[in-house]
Parts: C-alpha cells; sequence; structure tokens
C-alpha cells in the first residue's frame, strides 16, 4: 500500500472513529465538571451529597471494569461503542428534561451519573479495543498518537468549557451540549465501514471464566505483567504526589490556589506536547524501546516538585511535572500500541479492561498512601515518597530491553500464551 503523506486522517473509517472519539472524551470530560455543578446550582446539594456525585462518577470502575473486557469481546464494538454513547446522551439529556414535577431531584442525578460512569467504562473498554480492526498493525502508534493528542485536549480544555457554558447559559443548555457531544460521537461512529464481525467467544461462555482467562492472560505474559505492575505502582505514587502538592503549594509555602492551578495545568499541557512527539519517538526509538525509555529517562523530574522550598520557584516544579507528563503520554502511547499487537483479538477486551482495572486501581490506593504520609508527617514528606517511589516503579521496565515483540498467537489459542517463560 502507497505511502498517505497525510497518515491516517486521509483514511474515512480512521477519520470517523478519531472524530468520534474527540465528541465522546469532549462530552465526559465536560459532565465531570457540569454534572456537580447540577448539585451545587438548582439542587443547592450539601458537601457530602456533591462528593457523593463525583464518587458515583468514578466507581463504575471498579465495579464493572473487569465484567465489562469480557462483554466487548463477546459482542460486535462498534455497535456497542454506538449504544453506549447514545445511552450516555439520553442520560444526561434526562436532566433538561427533568423527571420530577418540581424540577430534577437528587436521585435522578445520582442515576444520571452512575449510568454516565457504566457507560463510559463500556465505552473506553470498547475503543481501545476496536482500534486494531480499523488500522493495519503497522499504524497502531500513529492512531493512539492521535487518540491520545485528543484526549489529553480535552482533559485540558473540557473541564473550562462546561464551566465557561454553565456561567454564560446555566446547567440545563450546558447538559444539552454534553449530551450532543455524544450523540455527534454515535453519528461519526456509524460513519465507518471497517468489518465489524461477531466476535469467535461463545456468547455461552460464562462471563466469570472468561474474566479469569483475561486476568490470567494479563499476569502470565512476560511484557503485559511487567507493563502492569510497573503501571500500576507508577500510578500509585503519582497519586501520592497529587494528592499533596495542593497542600505543599498553598497551604505550606503560601502559594495562591491560581498557582496551584497552573502547576496541574503545565501537566495537561505536556500530556499534549508527549501524545504529539510520540509517534516520532516511537520510530526513532522503536515502538518497543519507547514504552519504557520515555518514561525512565522523564521520571527523575518529578524530584523537582519536593525540592522547591519557596512560592517563587513553584515554575520549577511546573516545568518538571510538564517533562513528567510529556514522557508518561508518550510512553502510554506505545505501551497501548504494544499491548494491542501482543494479544490475540478475541481477548483484547478482556486484556484491556484487566490492564485499566490494574491501573486504574492503583490510584485511589496513592491518594490514600499521600493523606496518611501527609498527616503522619508532612506534605514535602509525602512528595518526596511520591517522587523517589515514581523513579523506582520504572526500573522493572528495563526487563524490557532486550529481544523482539512476539506477535500475538492466532485467534481463540490461549493456551501457549498464557504460558510464557
Amino acid at each position: 500500500m502507497a505511502h498517505r503523506p497525510c497518515g491516517l486522517l486521509r483514511q474515512r473509517d480512521f477519520r470517523s472513529l478519531w472524530l468520534g472519539a474527540a465528541a465522546s472524551q469532549f462530552g465526559a470530560r465536560m459532565a465531570l465538571v457540569a454534572l456537580p455543578l447540577v448539585a451545587v446550582g438548582p439542587l443547592h446539594a450539601s458537601a457530602w451529597q456533591v462528593g457523593l456525585v463525583g464518587t458515583l462518577g468514578t466507581v463504575a470502575f471498579l465495579v464493572v471494569g473487569l465484567p465489562a473486557g469480557a462483554v466487548v469481546d463477546r459482542v460486535r464494538q462498534r455497535r456497542l461503542l454506538i449504544g453506549a454513547d447514545l445511552g450516555r446522551a439520553a442520560l444526561v439529556a434526562s436532566l433538561a428534561v427533568p423527571a420530577a414535577p418540581g424540577g430534577v431531584a437528587l436521585g435522578q442525578l445520582y442515576v444520571v451519573v452512575l449510568g454516565v460512569g457504566v457507560l463510559t467504562v463500556f465505552f473506553d473498554v470498547a475503543h481501545q479495543s476496536y482500534l486494531p480492526r480499523v488500522v493495519r498493525p503497522e499504524e497502531l502508534v500513529e492512531g493512539n498518537a492521535r487518540l491520545s493528542t485528543t484526549l489529553a485536549v480535552a482533559q485540558v480544555t473540557g473541564p473550562a468549557l462546561a464551566g465557561l457554558a454553565v456561567e454564560l447559559a446555566g446547567t440545563g443548555p450546558a447538559v444539552l451540549l454534553i449530551a450532543a457531544g455524544f450523540a455527534g460521537s454515535a453519528a461519526y461512529l456509524a460513519r465507518i465501514r471497517a468489518p465489524d464481525p461477531r466476535p469467535a467467544t461463545p456468547g455461552r461462555s460464562r462471563l466469570a471464566g472468561q474474566i479469569r482467562e483475561g486476568v490470567a492472560y494479563v499476569l502470565r505474559h512476560p511484557v503485559l505483567r511487567v507493563l502492569a505492575l510497573a503501571g500500576g505502582a507508577y500510578n500509585m505514587f503519582a497519586l501520592v504526589m497529587q494528592a499533596m502538592v495542593p497542600v505543599r503549594l498553598v497551604s505550606e509555602l503560601g502559594a495562591s490556589p491560581a498557582a496551584a492551578s497552573a502547576y496541574f495545568s503545565a501537566g495537561g499541557a505536556g500530556g499534549i506536547l508527549g501524545a504529539m512527539a510520540a509517534r516520532r519517538l516511537a520510530q526513532r526509538l522503536g515502538q518497543h524501546r519507547s514504552a519504557w525509555l520515555c518514561l525512565l529517562a522523564t521520571a527523575p523530574f518529578a524530584l523537582l516538585t519536593p525540592l522547591i522550598d519557596s512560592a517563587g520557584r513553584i515554575w520549577l516544579a511546573a516545568g518538571g511535572y510538564l517533562v513528567l507528563w510529556a514522557g508518561a503520554t508518550a510512553s502510554t502511547v506505545a505501551q497501548v500500541s504494544l499491548r494491542q499487537r501482543l494479544c490475540p483479538p478475541d481477548l483484547l477486551g478482556r486484556m484491556n479492561a484487566t490492564m485499566r482495572f490494574l491501573l486504574g486501581g492503583a490510584m485511589p490506593l496513592g491518594a490514600l498512601l499521600g493523606t496518611v504520609l501527609g498527616a503522619a508527617a508532612d506534605a514535602r514528606a509525602a512528595l518526596w515518597v511520591g517522587a523517589v517511589g515514581l523513579l523506582v516503579s520504572c526500573l522493572p521496565l528495563l526487563r524490557l530491553r532486550g529481544g523482539n515483540v512476539p506477535g500475538p498467537p492466532p485467534a481463540g489459542v490461549h493456551s501457549s500464551s498464557t504460558r510464557h517463560t
């Protein structure tokens, strides 16, 4: 096939997948801000009730994260993506047409937030598993890089857009805008013409057995196991730092809340830069090497945050945070592409769900650990633990330095593929 100067964006199917992902990601990131504002504004909810809204939005990952992978491997994935988008659009739009005569009830908001969270888990797992059906194996890095860039931009700008929409138009029009984003995503995904065959996995297989098979595949695979354990440790120590940075900057150093926000915004900018550079780095370093080297080379920049001793030097820590996020994002693009190449097609959903469960499940543990360390000592001590832990967590990735990356076994052949030595 001839080289295409503009890459994957010249392909109709990938362009539709990319635009659908953009609309969905902006809708999801805006919902994280707008839905709690519905509780704060029209419903005058208490701090505990607002906190419950935030919890319900994230708890779905731990509750249905692993079963979602098994379901994704049982169904046509494009249909699942479109259904998840339409379901989220309907749930969010219901807040603009209250079920209760007196307006939106708090219980209705809880149901919407929980439902959106569950459907988002299914969408994310299916989307990551569907990409290899749309692009060729050698195009996975470019595809994941473009999708990661879109995600990083949505993470930075989506919350700001949600706040602006609520400020200018109110919560009703804001939630309709979010619903329109989900509906637009479904419309773009419906344009994809790539085959979406019924999976070979028998529908009558027991769900629990399929979940165990996905977990066992990840934990027995020599590459996926290292990526899962090192990535989980990295995320845990990253959350140790994230939990204590506001305490260190604002409470201990006397910086303004705006300065603390600028620190986190630098991380978002680093994520965009890392996603944009990921494809070129993978081409120059090789996909296998890029997966571990980008992370290992940038992890030491986390040490700049506990080193600062005055509010005037926050810029130094913010610069380190930017580099840290850039390396982590570039590594993530390479790692996701590597995972997609290693896994047989009929296990992609369960593999992705297992990886997301292990990587994401470490984050609340890190936040709790940071809180305990901050209370027992101080925020700076917790930051030192987090920064050093980030660096140490990258060391197992050195085991991936040598050798070629094995391809996936044929679809449906798992027994030998889960017993690597």
